[in-house]
């Protein structure tokens, strides 16, 4: 079943708003701080308090919304997300806004792989990788401008940012995808059946890396902004923003190269880029402020446009593993990519905290290049075949 061409936008607008709901706390961990009496790194955890959840729950999500219906099935999750948003903005305590992340990341895994399989569904074969790189470039824009917006927010209110999530929900919630007609025709034991496959099994390996890399650029950048270079939380969120407009400016350019070339090469390179650029901010450590920064923005957005590339890797990896369970095979994905993202704070932040922050910056690059390595051999083996 295809969507048509004018009603396919509120399935990137989606995609957007997973990643941007996640990223939200990152430049506002200070303020949290403040606000509910809590150490920086306890105000940290409410980024895992997101991602945790969301992970967890996308293993089965994709594949129980193709059995219940995609349409349905977003609805409901894009209520929840909106309930749960505004249980955030009137949060009495830190247990209670602990507990709306948790809900709002837990609603956000019935959303994000579901639109995937929706847009493989609604778009030719050849133009697969170009319209995931869109999709890829919208969530790297939620993902870096949520840093943005929460900076802007801490500067008046930090609750603001949670409203601007509950009303996007809302409207969403008026404009579900479609269902799919091929999943109606599988049975529940083959949906389950078509995910065990190896190409899935790489795309999640290289998902889980990748986003270690990709949150510790996003997490240690806001961070080492403000305590290398003095910026306020909203400077630092324009600077973290910058990862996300790149991705924007070339997610369908990327996509076509891997149109191209192949996802196996250009994935390979996109991965050892963003680990690259993630490490060399450490580099920046001492040079004059104005010097400083304008690095560390040419490193986040080179950063940006390899993370949209990585994001394009594994989502086509992932829904041309298991066409009769795109959604399903879209949400294993994730659950990996998002796990990565939900460990990344625990690693890097306490290490960012201690004697050396630049070691967290090259500690955090080292996972892309694993993840890169995994596609070599995979590249190797496919070339040999």
């Amino acid at each position: 079943m295809r969507v048509r061409e004018e009603r396919t936008w509120p399935l990137f607008i989606g995609g957007f708003l997973g990643p941007f709901g996640g990223s939200l706390v990152t430049t506002m961990l200070p303020e949290l701080a403040s606000e509910f009496e809590v150490s920086v790194e306890v105000a940290s955890t409410t980024l895992t308090a997101y991602l945790v959840p969301f992970a967890a729950t996308m293993l089965v999500s994709g594949t129980l919304a193709e059995r219940i219906g995609r349409r349905r099935t977003v609805r409901a999750a894009y209520l929840v997300y909106a309930l749960a948003s505004l249980a955030a903005v009137f949060a009495p305590s830190f247990e209670i806004f602990f507990l709306a992340r948790i809900l709002q990341g837990a609603s956000n895994a019935f959303t994000t792989p579901v639109l995937v399989g929706a847009i493989t569904d609604a778009v030719p074969a050849h133009r697969l990788n170009r319209s995931l790189g869109v999709f890829g470039s919208l969530q790297a824009l939620g993902m870096a401008a949520s840093p943005l917006a929460g900076g802007l927010a801490a500067a008046v209110d930090w609750r603001w940012a949670f409203v601007v999530c509950a009303v996007v929900a809302g409207v969403l919630f008026f404009l579900p995808p479609p269902d799919s007609s091929r999943a109606a025709q599988t049975d529940s034991r083959s949906r389950w059946r078509a995910l065990a496959n190896r190409k899935l099994a790489l795309a999640g390996f290289v998902a889980g890396f990748a986003y270690l890399t990709t949150s510790g650029i996003l997490v240690l950048t806001a961070l080492y902004a403000r305590a290398q270079f003095g910026l306020t939380p909203g400077l630092a969120g324009v600077l973290v923003a910058v990862f996300g407009v790149a991705g924007l400016l070339t997610g369908r350019r990327t996509g076509g190269w891997m149109d191209r070339f192949g996802v196996l090469p250009v994935g390979l390179v996109v991965h050892v880029v963003m680990g690259l650029a993630c490490a060399a901010i450490a580099l920046t450590a001492g040079l004059p402020r104005t010097i400083g920064v304008g690095a560390v923005v040419v490193l986040v957005g080179l950063g940006g446009v390899a993370g949209t590339a990585c994001r394009s890797t594994t989502q086509n990896l992932a829904v041309t593993s298991a066409p009769t369970n795109r959604a399903g095979a879209s949400s294993v994905m994730l659950a990996c990519q998002f796990g990565g993202s939900a460990l990344a704070p625990i690693l890097w932040v306490p290490v960012f905290m201690g004697p050396s922050p630049w070691l967290a910056l090259v500690l955090a690059g080292v996972p892309a290049i694993i993840a890169a390595l995994a596609l070599a051999l995979a590249w190797r083996t496919v070339k040999r075949r």
